[in-house]
């Protein structure tokens, strides 16, 4: 099969925005490459048995490429680029945009090339072509196919830091917009009983259910297409999607949360912030935490 790769041009600062974009646009997948973070990664100690010295490189273009069908219409795409770059809130670089058709091989092979074992705190995340010596971190293998969620964004390596610190043993979890299912997956692995995925997106559901199998913990899983109101309450609910899906549904989400329960946010741009925390003002804030660009929020009900 064939896709038309759509390619922007932009920063390290801007590179997560940019990858939401095309996901908004009709995307079925990104791929980020940016030499700083392999850089990033090299000087704190991270190394892998080799690197290629031209990932080391000190050219700042990040380029974030996005995977269409052929006859898609890019209209939404080049008006949200044209909104970010009259907005000046960020350095967006050139937002240079280039085409090209390519086999789903290529793509395949392409992104296989930069995924790496991830840790967050107790949790490593590892791609499941990847053989690593087993050590005291909760292992999750991650297959992310063509949905993101792979804990290399900000926004889902945040929620993993904050399910990290939940004591969620016997614990009923929603991942509510689930993608690839990391984070519902975690949450198991980190001890909780039981865990509703769900999302609007039939790939990422497919693609979740996947993931659950290949950690085994399909009996403690259950994927769904669409609406929850079926399944009660949650005693944990965190929910990485954008800032303004956080505000349309708050009450939604809210409504999911079992009293003293947790719901933890993310995906949120620092400047929306304080949209989201006032679409949740009558939950109680407990912990706020940035990285770069993004912020996630846990709250108690």
């Amino acid at each position: 099969m064939k896709y038309l790769q759509v390619t922007v041009c932009t920063t390290h600062e801007a590179s997560e925005l940019i990858g939401y974009m095309l996901i908004e646009a009709g995307s079925e997948g990104t791929t980020i490459k940016d030499s700083s973070d392999f850089a990033e990664l090299y000087k704190g100690g991270i190394i892998w048995d080799y690197i290629d010295d031209k990932l080391l490189s000190s050219d700042e273009r990040v380029l974030v490429s996005g995977f269409f069908e052929l006859n898609s219409k890019l209209d939404a795409l080049y008006e949200s680029l044209d909104r970010l770059r009259s907005e000046g809130e960020l350095n967006v670089g050139s937002l240079e945009v280039t085409k090209q058709v390519i086999d789903s091989v290529s793509w395949e092979n392409e992104w296989k090339k930069y995924y790496k074992p991830i840790e967050i705190g107790k949790v490593v995340i590892v791609p499941k072509w990847i053989k690593r010596e087993r050590d005291d971190h909760v292992e999750v293998l991650i297959d992310p196919g063509m949905a993101f969620g792979t804990g290399s964004h900000e926004t889902t390596s945040m929620c993993i830091r904050l399910l990290c610190e939940i004591p969620l043993a016997g614990k009923r979890v929603c991942d509510f917009g689930c993608g690839s299912g990391i984070l519902g997956i975690t949450a198991v692995k980190l001890g909780a009983k039981q865990c509703i995925m769900s999302d609007i997106d039939s790939q990422a559901t497919k693609a979740a259910s996947e993931n659950a199998a290949l950690n085994g913990v399909s009996d403690k899983v259950t994927v769904l297409q669409g609406d929850l109101l079926s399944e009660g309450t949650f005693d944990v609910v965190v929910a990485n999607i954008t800032a303004d899906v956080l505000i349309r549904l708050s009450a939604k989400i809210g409504d999911l949360l079992n009293d003293g329960g947790t719901l933890i946010v993310s995906g949120i741009i620092n400047s929306r912030a304080s949209e989201v925390l006032e679409a949740y003002k009558g939950l109680t804030l407990k912990q706020n935490i940035t990285d770069g660009e993004w912020q996630a929020f846990a709250f108690t009900k």
